[in-house]
């Protein structure tokens, strides 16, 4: 088969693929309103979908194809849409049809029975299904193969190339940064009631429009919704959906996690673009690197001084009864207020991390099956204790709280606080630059996603993530640039 011939097929499998994880896309998204019945019926869907998916993915004509390109000598992009596919070839052809349909199906049923235990507080309806995900979970670690840790596979396929030694090294520093930043913070109390105060809804979506407006998220390809745990979905190439959540009393945790959300759209919506749009390599580099886009947003712009410069006249002007005796200053101060939280979502910046951490090490237990699942609640609260001093009061405010396990994803959790890591250094990258401060105070926020798209967004995954950052910082990843803005942040004000 000549190159060309060869290069057009591969192109035309990639795409049925990519169509098809939109498919699930929407029926994911769906899952949102579905009625307790369809539950069984909408996890055959899925799975079916799944497994259609992994047969193109490891075909015989998909080797044959990669085979023909292999030596090859192909532009970035098409080398890239190459790799991607061989690296995904190799991985799902060790697992069976039967398996990812079966996994499928599981976590499926997973979300439902995460929904309810969350909602009624009970763990011990969870635990079944949780059961039997990690034990999926091991078999999978296995069918991949790996040389003594377990969750080296799973890792990678989040954060590819990533190692679990690599995880601890920088998470041991950041533990230690975090925890020593945490202990010199002045402990003067810091007054945040006021965020607790009634903001009605309809004035805290108005906002967030306004806000994710300027950001960029182009409302003819996107929209905001609401949901049990703020998600952002890709429907389609041109269909990016967001969704947060109204339900907690503060007002600030609807707003950044929209932002939040806001910081991944942007991340689709530039690389759904060009030659790779419609491909899987629009997507981003890796999970860790998407989640270096929304962290950038929600913190290192969303919680800084010089934005509320801008935004917080409008703020107060929406809901001037609730901030009438509250001036910017001390908004922006309860906004970054430090403080330990049992939830991870509302965590603040200086100990988010230790959330993550929490969090990796429980899953590396459970896999390595030092932790049984019945046990994980028990687990949860020691570790929360440990590290943030805390003790936990419910299951919905700790081991339930989060939507990943009910999917299978272990492994993703590590690319959160990896996440923090990247964006730090892309941020000191930009910040000299650009004058960061003095377009957030004009709201002029134009240059900053033009240096993104130019640097990082527009590129998708034709980089693997270690080659971005050094092509964007001409560093490899370290813990160092994290350390030095939360230090500056909060120890040098």
């Amino acid at each position: 088969m000549g190159e060309n011939r060869a290069l057009k097929r591969l192109y035309a499998i990639d795409k049925e693929i990519v169509l098809l994880s939109h498919i699930l896309g929407v029926l994911s998204w769906d899952q949102e309103v579905l009625p307790p019945a369809a539950i069984e019926e909408r996890g055959a869907q899925m799975g079916l979908l799944e497994r259609r998916i992994h047969s193109l993915e490891t075909s015989d004509e998909m080797g044959e194809l990669l085979a023909a390109l292999e030596s090859v000598e192909l532009d970035e992009i098409d080398g890239a849409l190459v790799r991607e596919a061989k690296r995904t070839f190799l991985r799902e052809k060790k697992l069976s049809g039967e398996f990812v349909q079966l996994f499928s199906e599981t976590t499926t049923r997973a979300y439902s029975a995460w929904v309810n235990a969350r909602r009624e507080d009970n763990f011990a309806e969870f635990v079944p299904v949780l059961e039997s995900i990690v034990a999926l979970l091991k078999e999978k670690s296995a069918a991949l193969g790996h040389t003594g840790e377990p969750y080296d596979p799973l890792l990678d396929i989040y954060e590819p190339a990533m190692r679990t030694v690599e995880v601890e090294q920088l998470f041991a520093q950041m533990k230690q940064d975090l925890l020593f930043i945490l202990d010199s913070l002045d402990t003067q109390p810091i007054e945040d009631t006021f965020l607790y105060g009634k903001f009605p809804r309809e004035g805290q979506e108005f906002f967030i429009k306004e806000v994710l407006s300027s950001m960029g998220f182009d409302w003819d390809r996107g929209l905001l919704g609401t949901a049990n745990h703020p998600a952002t979905t890709s429907l389609g190439s041109d269909d990016i959906r967001i969704t947060t959540r109204y339900e907690e009393l503060s007002v600030a945790s609807p707003l950044f996690s929209a932002i939040h959300e806001g910081g991944h759209a942007l991340y689709e919506m530039a690389c759904s673009s060009g030659r790779i749009k419609g491909t899987r390599l629009a997507n981003g580099a890796s999970l860790a690197f998407h989640e270096s886009q929304s962290r950038l947003w929600e913190n290192m712009v969303g919680r800084s001084s010089d934005f509320w410069d801008y935004f917080y006249p409008r703020f107060k002007e929406l809901f001037p009864l609730q901030l009438a005796n509250v001036d910017k200053k001390a908004f922006v101060a309860a906004i970054n207020k430090v403080e330990p939280s049992p939830i991870r979502v509302d965590a603040d910046e200086v100990t988010y991390g230790l959330h993550i951490i929490l969090r990796f090490e429980l899953e590396k237990a459970l896999l390595g099956g030092s932790l049984e699942v019945k046990d994980l609640s028990e687990a949860w609260n020691t570790k929360m204790e440990e590290l943030l001093h805390i003790k936990i009061k419910s299951n919905r405010s700790g081991v339930l709280q989060d939507i990943h396990w009910s999917m299978g994803a272990f492994g993703y959790f590590p690319t959160y606080a990896l996440g923090n890591l990247y964006a730090a250094q892309i941020f000191a990258k930009m910040r000299g630059e650009l004058d960061i401060p003095a377009l957030l105070r004009g709201g002029d926020f134009v240059p900053i996603r033009e240096w993104l798209q130019a640097k990082i967004l527009n590129h998708g995954m034709v980089y693997t993530p270690k080659e971005l950052i050094q092509r964007v910082s001409d560093s490899p990843l370290k813990s160092t640039y994290y350390r030095d803005y939360l230090t500056k942040k909060y120890l040098e004000r």
